[in-house]
């Protein structure tokens, strides 16, 4: 898969080692949520530092209209602490846990083969 935008990607690898990329957190969120799999590790994309992977449970994610997601999402993921409330400060929105963008509603089809 071709990332439109790495600020926004995400993966993961699926509990038998299969790995999925997704243009957008809320993609990997509502992956999640429809396919059933067993989830081994998930991965988001920095958004201040899009080279670097950041743990999905570990992330804070800024949900706001002010992003242009590749998906729609409105989600940026950010380490917690100064960097989280500096980009929240920047932009506006909601800061959410992990758990929170779970929660959320998602519409994602599972990618074919998994």
């Amino acid at each position: 898969m071709s990332l439109v935008d790495r600020r926004f990607a995400a993966q993961l690898r699926t509990g038998t080692g299969k790995s999925v990329v997704f243009d957008d957190a809320g993609c990997l969120a509502g992956w999640i949520q429809e396919s059933g799999a067993v989830v081994g590790a998930a991965w988001v994309a920095s958004f201040t530092e899009p080279h670097e992977w950041l743990p999905a449970e570990r992330a804070l994610y800024l949900q706001s209209d002010t992003l242009r997601t590749p998906m729609a999402s409105g989600l940026a993921a950010l380490r917690a602490g100064p960097e989280a409330d500096s980009v929240l400060a920047a932009l506006g929105g909601r800061l959410l846990s992990w758990p929170e963008v779970l929660a959320m509603p998602h519409h994602h089809a599972p990618p074919a083969g998994t």
